[in-house]
C-alpha cells in the first residue's frame, strides 16, 4: 500500500493522503490488529456537508479516473473517505486490492450510489459487475431468499 500510494503521489497524483507505515498483525492467516499512520488532512469531511457541490463532485470524478489510470483503487468511495482542503479535495481511504476492471467499476458504481456521481463508463468490468449481481439476485429469488 505503501508503494502504490508513493507511486501515484510521484506521477503528480496528490488527491490520495500519504501512508508512512502500515503493519498488521496476522493469527491463523487472518488479520487481526491493522495499525496505519497517515498524513493527516485538514478539511471539511464531505459527511459533514448536507450537499456536495458540483465542482466537489466534478473534482472526485477527475481524480479517481485518474487514480483508476494509473491502477489504484479507492475500495470504498463513500462521504466518509473523503475531506475537503485550501489545496483541493483529498481521499483519505484507499484499497490496498490488486487493480482489475470490476473493481474499478465498482469503484464508480459506489461514487454514483454514495455520492451522486453518474457512471459514464460502460466497460467489461461494467457489465460484469451488472449481470453478476443479477445473476446472484436470480439465484436468491429462485431459492425464496429475496
Amino acid at each position: 500500500m505503501i508503494v502504490e500510494t508513493d507511486r501515484v503521489r510521484s506521477a503528480g497524483l496528490t488527491f490520495p493522503n500519504d501512508f508512512y507505515f502500515l503493519a498488521e498483525r496476522k493469527i491463523f492467516n487472518y488479520a487481526s490488529v491493522f495499525i496505519m499512520l497517515i498524513e493527516y488532512v485538514e478539511g471539511v469531511e464531505l459527511n459533514d456537508m448536507p450537499i456536495i457541490p458540483e465542482n466537489v463532485k466534478a473534482e472526485i470524478k477527475a481524480s479517481i479516473e485518474k487514480l483508476h489510470a494509473l491502477n489504484m483503487l479507492s475500495g470504498d468511495p463513500h462521504r466518509g473517505n473523503f475531506i475537503v482542503s485550501k489545496d483541493g479535495v483529498r481521499i483519505i481511504d484507499l484499497s490496498g486490492k490488486s487493480c482489475t476492471a470490476e473493481r474499478k467499476a465498482r469503484d464508480r458504481l459506489a461514487m454514483e450510489r454514495h455520492l451522486g456521481i453518474a457512471n459514464e463508463i460502460k466497460d467489461y468490468g461494467y457489465y460484469s459487475v451488472i449481470y453478476r449481481t443479477k445473476l446472484r439476485k436470480f439465484i436468491k429469488k429462485l431459492k425464496g431468499k429475496a
